[in-house]
């Protein structure tokens, strides 16, 4: 039953979903939540999430949020287990490729094995989807089309949805501080230091910004300490909301703007998703899988020609991609970025 193919017109009462753990990963899987969303407005729907990404989808009317804690005791997780599996969902599309689409016994669920074809390859696994040139947020569309052929557009954005409750965050907390100007948000933090441009940086740039836009910086809390350190290089002044705001307040943030300027992080992908235009200053991730997406004006900085690790990947040497980009660099395309 597990392989039949899902339509528009199959019954379905539950649908379940397995995202991601890290922000970024789960904002790539959003897509695939609004097309079952709107193709299936009748299915409630419930998302599995690791902890981090839990405040996306805090108070959304279309959806429910499992949130999976990796170190929780084995007893909690096998009553975690048990909640989905007393659930009886019809559908379930595990992004993870792990074993509940299996263990939950759905009439539509991704596969976990292959099926070997004529002259194929034999039962296993399933990996020959992934592809070093495919997009991530490609994969997981692709992994859906392994049981339900779409071909809708989707016209609206059902995985995040902001409140009346962050509209007054915004009013109450950065609204004073603009005065009306438009504003360009700034998040020099990621999680991997090797995609980290320096602060020297950040700071002539936002100044260069300052003269247009107000700057406001954004960031987690591990963050702050580095956007402190930036404003206190700056000759002009900027609001920094690092460590104050959750995911949703960040969301509606982020769609005020007129755009971005970040690294290849989760806030890249978040304003992708939400249409805001970026400037992406690149580091040695691959651009083909992670590059930025949707339908607003995007910009990549990169300059790894000459970095020592990026020319030889099997090496022990540190990434110096990041310290090769100029401040002028930065500026010219802050110019295209413009237009």
């Amino acid at each position: 039953m597990m392989c039949a193919k899902l339509s528009k017109k199959s019954l379905v009462k539950r649908i379940l979903v397995v995202s991601m753990t890290n922000i970024g990963d789960v904002v790539l899987s959003l897509p695939v939540i609004d097309i079952l969303r709107q193709d299936f407005p009748g299915a409630p729907i419930d998302v599995v999430v690791g902890k981090k990404a839990v405040s996306l989808f805090a108070d959304n009317p279309y959806m429910g949020i499992k949130v999976y804690d990796k170190d929780a005791p084995l007893r909690e997780k096998y009553a975690w287990f048990l909640d989905l599996y007393r659930a009886r969902y019809d559908v379930v599309v595990d992004l993870r490729r792990t074993l509940l689409g299996w263990l939950l016994r759905p009439k539509y669920a991704t596969p976990v094995f292959l099926v070997r074809a004529k002259g194929g390859p034999a039962f296993g696994v399933v990996s020959s989807l992934k592809s070093a040139s495919q997009h991530k947020k490609d994969m997981h569309l692709n992994r859906l089309r392994q049981i339900y052929n779409f071909d809708t557009p989707v016209y609206k954005q059902f995985a995040v949805v902001t409140t009346r409750e962050d509209e007054q965050f915004f009013e109450s907390q950065l609204a004073p501080a603009l005065q009306g100007r438009s504003f360009v948000v700034i998040a020099p933090g990621a999680a991997d230091t090797a995609k980290r441009w320096y602060p020297e940086g950040f700071a002539a740039v936002a100044d260069h910004l300052s003269t247009t836009y107000k700057v406001v910086f954004v960031g987690d809390t591990q963050d702050a300490v580095l956007i402190e350190a930036i404003q206190k290089m700056m000759t002009t002044t900027a609001v920094s909301l690092a460590g104050q705001t959750h995911l949703r307040q960040l969301a509606f943030i982020l769609k005020k703007s007129s755009w971005v300027l970040c690294h290849d992080s989760g806030i890249m992908h978040l304003a992708c998703y939400l249409d805001v235009p970026v400037l992406v200053l690149w580091g040695p991730t691959d651009v083909s899988r992670y590059a930025p997406w949707g339908g607003k004006t995007s910009v990549i900085v990169r300059r790894n020609e000459k970095c020592v690790r990026c020319g030889k990947p099997q090496s022990d040497l540190a990434h110096n991609c990041m310290s090769l980009i100029e401040v002028e660099d930065v500026f010219n395309a802050v110019g295209k970025i413009q237009l």
